[in-house]
This record gives C-alpha cells, sequence and structure tokens, in this order.
C-alpha cells in the first residue's frame, strides 16, 4: 500500500471540517496526518515527519515551500487542494514550486483560476451526506454562527427584516483573528447564545431550531458549514460569491444578496425552499457518492501544467475586492505602486 501524507491547517483539527477526505484517502492508501499553522511555521513544527519518505504529499488549505519541505521529508508526488476563501493568503512566488503539481479544486471559479494561469487542475463538487431532519424549524427564527468581523449581525439587519424574527439563534464562536461584534441594542433582546458543542450533531440539533440559517463568511472553500445547514434542510441566506453561489440557486435553493451593498431581501416561500434544499443536496450527494473516487486518478495522473502559459502570467490578489487570480506578465513591467492600487480596482475577467 503505497504512503500518503496529508498536511492540513491546525484549526481543522478542531472543526474537522477536512477529515472526509483523509478518510476517503485511507481506503488506498497509507495516511499520516500532519497539521500545521501556516503563519506560525517553525522547524521543530516536523520532528514527527522529518526522514520519512512518501509516495504522495496532499497538501489542504495550506502551501508552505515544497523546496522547504523536502529538507524534512521525501515525496515522489504532491497534490494540492486550495480553498477559494484562502486565496488572498497564498503567495504568488510559491506558484512556480507549485507547476509540477495536481491542483485539485472544490470550488469551480478557482478551478478556472488555475486552468487561466496555466495550472493543472481538475474540479469536483462536493456534498455533505443529508442529515436527519427532525425540525423544520420556527421560520420567524435565524440561526448565524458569527465566524468573522466582517459578516454580523449588523450585516443580518442590512439583508433580513428582523421585525418579523422572534429569535437570533447566534453562536459566539469567532474565527483566528478575528473579533465578536455585539448585537446592535434593538436586536440584542431576541439573541440567544450558544458556543463551542460537544458533537456537530448537537449543534445539526440546536441549528434546526430555526427554519432560516445565515451563512457566517464572505466566500468559502467548500462551506462545510452552509452546506451541512443545507442538508439539515434549512433555508440558507449567503453573500453572492464562491462557493455559496456554487450551490445556492437565489429564490429555489436558499437567498444570495450582494455583500458590497446589502438590501433587504423578500424572504418568501421558506418551506417550498427547505424541501427544494433537502432533494438538491440529496442528488448532489449521490452524484458525489459515485465521484469522490476520481480523487484518486487526479493526485497520481500526470500534471498537465501549460508551463508556457504559466510563465506568462503572476499571480495577485486583493481581499477588498475580492480580486484573486492570474494576470499577464507583461503588466509586471511597470508594477509600481500606484499601477498596481489602479490595477487592483480592474474585476479580473476584464483582464486580459
Amino acid at each position: 500500500m503505497k504512503k500518503l501524507l496529508f498536511i492540513g491547517h491546525e484549526f481543522h483539527k478542531k472543526t474537522k471540517s477536512s477529515d472526509f477526505l483523509p478518510k476517503l484517502l485511507a481506503e488506498k492508501y497509507e495516511v499520516e496526518t500532519f497539521y500545521i499553522n501556516p503563519y506560525k511555521i517553525s522547524e521543530t513544527d516536523f520532528t514527527h515527519i522529518t526522514g520519512k519518505t512518501f509516495d504522495l504529499l496532499i497538501l489542504w488549505q495550506v502551501m508552505p515551500s515544497l523546496e522547504g519541505l523536502r529538507k524534512y521529508i521525501r515525496f515522489k508526488q504532491c497534490a494540492f487542494f486550495p480553498m477559494y476563501d484562502n486565496t488572498k493568503t497564498l503567495n504568488s512566488h510559491l506558484w512556480n514550486e507549485y507547476k509540477n503539481c495536481n491542483i485539485i479544486n472544490f470550488s469551480k471559479a478557482f478551478h478556472k483560476t488555475c486552468q487561466d494561469g496555466g495550472l493543472s487542475s481538475y474540479y469536483i463538487q462536493y456534498f455533505p451526506k443529508p442529515a436527519e431532519i427532525i425540525d423544520e424549524g420556527d421560520e420567524k427564527s435565524i440561526f448565524f454562527w458569527q465566524r468573522s468581523d466582517k459578516i454580523t449581525t449588523r450585516t443580518l439587519q442590512k439583508v433580513i427584516d428582523t421585525k418579523g424574527i422572534e429569535t437570533v439563534y447566534l453562536h459566539k464562536s469567532i474565527d483566528p483573528k478575528n473579533k465578536f461584534i455585539p448585537p446592535s441594542k434593538n436586536l440584542e433582546r431576541k439573541v440567544v447564545y450558544s458556543s463551542w458543542f460537544d458533537t456537530k450533531e448537537d449543534m445539526q440539533k440546536y441549528i434546526q431550531k430555526s427554519a432560516l440559517y445565515f451563512a457566517p463568511r464572505r466566500y468559502e472553500g467548500i462551506g462545510m458549514s452552509f452546506l451541512e445547514a443545507m442538508a439539515s434542510g434549512r433555508c440558507v441566506i449567503a453573500p453572492d460569491y464562491p462557493t455559496m453561489n456554487e450551490y445556492i440557486k437565489n429564490g429555489e435553493t436558499g437567498f444570495l444578496y450582494n455583500y458590497k451593498k446589502p438590501e433587504l431581501l423578500t424572504i418568501l416561500n421558506v418551506r417550498e425552499i427547505q424541501k427544494n434544499t433537502a432533494e438538491y443536496i440529496k442528488l448532489g450527494y449521490e452524484k458525489w457518492e459515485k465521484e469522490k473516487y476520481k480523487i484518486f486518478d487526479y493526485i497520481e495522473s500526470e500534471p498537465v501544467t501549460n508551463t508556457e502559459l504559466l510563465n506568462k502570467h503572476i499571480f495577485i490578489r486583493n481581499e477588498n475586492t475580492l480580486l484573486f487570480g492570474f494576470i499577464p506578465a507583461k503588466i509586471k513591467e511597470t508594477h509600481n505602486e500606484i499601477n498596481y492600487k489602479l490595477l487592483n480596482l480592474i474585476p479580473i475577467k476584464k483582464i486580459k
């Protein structure tokens, strides 16, 4: 059996949001898992794997220097799973090291970005297992897990008419490097707080108290939190960005709003949307169960990188304008500070 090293983000040890992949890989490989904090990497982090040899290296949402890793371990092939939500943190100078890796994308949007930049990219859409729905939930209550200081209850009030909301179930568990923003005084009286749950099942039961679910982040890698809400038949309300808009069809399987210019949505036919959502996830999960084994082929195939195309581009990112992608390298010739600021105002699809 081939040996595989799975390196992931240490935060996922707590959330367990990436557990499905090592479990899948373990069906074919001898898997060793290893988690790092990509913001604080030191030599001591690699003590337990130093000197080992692996047939395959899988990098999940972390992008360490491959040359740096080879100081500690040996590996024959490498596959990288980037997440759309962390493209703002990917180091542009490292992409050249990854040109001989297969990129497996769970976001169709970033898959296209990678292909446009000449990288060897494959796309597959993940679906969670449908949950047992024990409660359709109260249409006059909403669940919101505040994970960041970018989407808060203040955002919720701009998108939803809270006059018709009797209870806001506010899950107070903030992502690293974010701070909690308290509700406004007029909403505070409707808020019921929760913190970390002992099990995912306990949290799902709690979420099912509400028919409505407010997605916690501007954009997602896969989006386990909102996907599991959809798998529980909730009516999810989310920003119109990947990957939410790759799953939610506005007015049919949830609602999408403009994050930059939020306006009150007309929330109608909630029960019908819940039914549509549950059926959509059911069919999607059946498809995922059939297609997930393609990942084995993707990670072991020979990369089909277009080196000539990749060398003609540079990777840029700008969180404020949600601009992630590859632009022609010739622009780099005039890439001074002023031009860079101007360039970042241009949607990536308009750069040719």
